[in-house]
């Protein structure tokens, strides 16, 4: 090896280790060059917990009502009384909170499970179910439910309790098994002062509930046409009343056996309805409803039996257009007996004979009671501020109907009017609270008349 070549490998070998050197490290940026160094990031992607198929969600008010009445005997509704003594004549005000109403809904999604369906309980009560009683500080002895201290003890209601099974969301197929609103007369009027008790509920305006079996279809979509249609099977209650004959002879008092209960056929009601919804709000809707119901009677000295059928049919219009409410309803029924019914409504039973002993009494004939009524409101406000509020309700049967059965009676009333105002405050979502006055004027079969007057002061937090 010559002496050129020896030079030209040591030179080689000096400049290899700085090259691999500078491969390994970076340079040091000047201010004309930029590094971009590459890092690897590692995401771990967490599942968003399930939502539960089940769901719980309690509702309700606190109402308290004073009331200022023309009559002691209405209480917290401005209902006639008969005055045949001072001592029920005079006025009265009364503190209230007996409209006070609990409840509780329950919700099960099991769309994914067998059934496909939306499950749902609810259970809903007040304390609207009567006066308990208690005893007196001094003697010990128990109240009466007339005791006036007997009224602040007020007694739980059960209100509603059903079980439903849907399918579908704007376009939906329940079914309702429980106890629920009536299909008949569903509207309910703007007040503060009577929820428990509606407004009108003695002048054109049904109401009630009762354990029933029912089918319903719904076709709500956000905006548009809306229909709906409901039939139902329901506990067939009549209270029509014939002197004091024991159960056993054929005329039973209770309410778990009588002439409804007794025939063996459910009471039949249905519903078709047809409105207009914005953007989810209902703009107007037109109704229309009947009810069908067998009763039977045992006649008490040959055992055999009396059967009278009742009906109604009516319909009921509700308008939200800007700051205007409508509501209203009109129906005609035929001894069809249920509570808001002035009490000439039912049944009329013509006798021979006498209860005894011994007991001759014979039933010759029924008849059902013909009736009239209907309600309208109007208010006025934006319903998240202030409401103003005016009304007239209206029942009436003829007096010549109630002739020659156990009905005549001079203190029985056979027709009612009502005319209602009043004044509602919205303090914010949860927060209510009114000023609301009602007249009643009715008369008996012995064509008396009777007037009562209520005003009220109202507040109601709802949750």
């Amino acid at each position: 090896m010559n002496r050129i070549s020896v030079l030209g490998a040591a030179a080689l070998l000096a400049v290899f280790p700085t090259a691999v050197h500078a491969q390994s490290n970076p340079a040091t940026p000047s201010s004309s060059q930029e590094v971009i160094v590459e890092k690897t990031t590692t995401v771990v992607v967490k599942e968003a917990p399930k939502p539960s198929p089940v769901t719980f969600t309690p509702y309700g008010f606190f109402l308290a009502n004073a009331y200022f009445s023309d009559s002691p005997s209405a209480r917290n509704y401005p209902t006639p009384v008969v005055c045949v003594g001072a001592a029920q004549c005079g006025g009265s005000i009364l503190l209230d909170v007996r409209q006070t109403r609990l409840g509780a809904r329950l919700v099960f999604d099991d769309k994914a499970g067998w059934t496909g369906a939306t499950l749902t309980g609810l259970v809903e009560v007040d304390f609207n179910g009567g006066y308990g009683v208690g005893a007196t500080a001094t003697s010990g002895s128990t109240l009466t439910a007339g005791v006036s201290s007997a009224f602040y003890n007020p007694v739980i209601r059960l209100r509603k309790a059903y079980a439903d099974s849907s399918w579908g969301s704007e376009v939906k197929f329940t079914i309702r098994i429980g106890q629920d609103d009536r299909l008949v007369s569903p509207l309910r009027t703007i007040s503060l002062a009577y929820v428990a008790n509606p407004l009108f509920q003695n002048a054109g305006l049904l109401h009630g509930r009762a354990p029933m079996a029912a089918l319903r279809f719904d076709m709500t979509p956000k905006s548009g046409i809306v229909f709906n249609v409901a039939v139902a099977a329901l506990d067939p209650m009549e209270q029509t009343q014939l002197g004091t004959i024991p159960a056993s002879q054929g005329i039973p008092l209770a309410v778990d056996f009588g002439a409804g209960n007794r025939s063996r056929v459910p009471n039949l009601e249905g519903r078709v309805g047809v409105g207009f919804r914005s953007e989810g709000k209902k703009i107007a809707e037109l109704g229309g409803w009947a009810g069908w119901q067998k009763n039977r009677f045992i006649n008490p000295t040959t055992g055999a039996a009396v059967d009278q059928e009742t009906s109604i049919l009516g319909g009921d219009l509700s308008l939200n257009v800007w700051f205007v409410q409508v509501l209203g309803s009109i129906y005609s029924a035929k001894g069809y007996e249920i509570p808001g019914a002035l009490n000439s409504q039912g049944i009329g039973i013509t006798t021979t004979g006498s209860i005894g002993p011994p007991n001759t009494l014979t039933i010759t004939g029924t008849k059902a009671m013909p009736a009239f009524g209907g309600w309208f409101q109007v208010a006025v406000g934006p319903p998240s501020l202030f409401q103003v509020y005016g009304g007239w309700g209206g029942t009436q049967t003829p007096y010549s109907a109630l002739t020659n059965t156990q009905l005549a009676s001079a203190t029985r009333f056979v027709q009612s009017y009502m005319w209602a105002a009043g004044a509602i405050a919205y303090a914010g979502k949860n927060w209510r609270f009114s000023a609301e006055y009602a007249k009643d004027t009715s008369w008996a079969w012995s064509a008396q008349s009777y007037t009562t007057g209520q005003f009220s002061l109202n507040s109601q937090l709802v949750f």
